[in-house]
């Protein structure tokens, strides 16, 4: 038999909850995904770089590759979970990504290999990927790991006022780790994850007033 095929990237609840997000943007000349916006500021400038105690496992959110190898920014991400793990040596890592470009290796095993030559032991290390995007990468973990105490996210700070809505609208708690030491203003990419987060509520705002179980188990 032929594997399954993964679902559609955006998918038919994706479409729709993206147009409700376009026209509440309009309704509200602006102010919702402006709200968005500050939000993610706010995450940006408030996050650490360390959990508040050592973690049992570290999640790793994986970015898109550049040639096969891992981007400036997923680097970032990779660095602090190595400084992570040297901290608390008791700890899993859990890299989440899989393949978002043609013919690329998964980002996950692209993570742990720059893990493992850095001098992480790679029997610490486990890869989750069949993901495409933040969503995927939490709603996978969450179905192989249920909810747990003890796990740190490690992130890029804009990145992360996302991803926390996202893992606790799933039913995950983890202490939120920037991976730069501090923020560095990046209008386009603050503006860009402004309107993520904008899409987000505005898909898991509709999916509940329309008791949508289908919407809902997809973004919690």
């Amino acid at each position: 038999m032929s594997p399954e095929a993964p679902p559609p990237f955006l998918g038919h609840d994706g479409a729709i909850t993206l147009a409700a997000a376009l026209v509440v943007a309009a309704l509200t000349a602006g102010l919702a995904p402006l709200a968005a916006t500050l939000a993610v500021l706010r995450t940006a400038r408030a996050t650490g770089t360390a959990p508040p105690a050592p973690p049992a496992r570290i999640l790793v959110l994986g970015h898109r590759l550049e040639g096969g190898a891992p981007s400036s920014i997923f680097v970032a991400r990779l660095a602090r979970a190595a400084e992570l793990a040297r901290a608390a040596p008791d700890a899993r890592l859990l890299l989440l990504g899989g393949q978002t470009s043609p013919d690329a290796p998964a980002e996950a095993e692209v993570g742990r290999d720059w893990l493992a030559a850095r001098g992480i032991a790679p029997g610490r290390i486990g890869v989750e990927t069949r993901s495409r995007h933040t969503l995927e990468n939490l709603a996978n973990h969450r179905a192989a790991h249920g909810p747990a105490a003890g796990e740190a996210l490690v992130t890029s700070r804009l990145h992360m006022h996302r991803a926390l809505r996202m893992a606790r609208g799933l039913g995950l708690s983890p202490a939120p780790v920037a991976a730069e030491e501090a923020f560095r203003l990046d209008l386009p990419g603050l503006l860009t994850e402004g309107f993520m987060v904008h899409w987000y509520v505005t898909g898991r705002t509709m999916a509940r007033l329309l008791r949508r179980r289908a919407w809902l188990a997809r973004i919690g």
